[in-house]
């Protein structure tokens, strides 16, 4: 597998996984509601890239690593990491929560300032639940490829050190 067609594996893999999963509670939270103003469930679409970014690497760090051990993906397609990615703690908590933070900052914030310039929208349920998918969806396939390329730091510690 080529480093290209692994990000795009994993972001589509991880959307529609997202998909389904935010798509499901949300109609199972909201199906009973004839009508759903926006600001009641702002909130819930605004966190859904700090949830993204969070689970993404909570669940997907140990894989992503294996993936990248040998680095012959990564020297096939020639990448070199920027040093920022380096940065990044190794413990997956707290890669976990450095990402979720930045996610919250460049990402949910300013979804949550947007959000409102829509007006007081009353929404049905459908459609709702159609604007947690549309978001979940986007931010999936944005910030999914953003931690894959991220961890393509690690697998040059994991050389070093020798372990995953």
């Amino acid at each position: 597998m080529t480093f290209r067609s692994y990000v795009i594996a994993n972001a589509i893999g991880v959307a529609l996984l997202n998909t389904a999963i935010n798509g499901g509670y949300t109609w199972f939270l909201w199906n009973d509601k004839t009508q759903l103003p926006l600001s009641a469930i702002g909130v819930d679409i605004a966190m859904t890239p700090i949830w993204v970014g969070l689970l993404s690497v909570l669940l997907g760090t140990y894989f992503i690593r294996k993936a990248f051990a040998d680095r012959t993906m990564l020297r096939k397609a020639r990448i070199k990491p920027p040093a920022v990615f380096r940065k990044l703690p190794r413990s997956i908590i707290m890669r976990a929560t450095v990402v979720a933070i930045l996610c919250a900052v460049v990402f949910a914030i300013p979804l949550s300032q947007l959000l409102p310039l829509f007006g007081d929208g009353i929404l049905t349920p459908t459609h709702a639940v159609g604007t947690k998918v549309i978001v979940t969806i986007a931010f999936s396939l944005l910030i999914v490829p953003l931690i894959v390329y991220a961890t393509t730091a690690d697998s040059e510690r994991m050389l070093i050190k020798g372990a995953l």
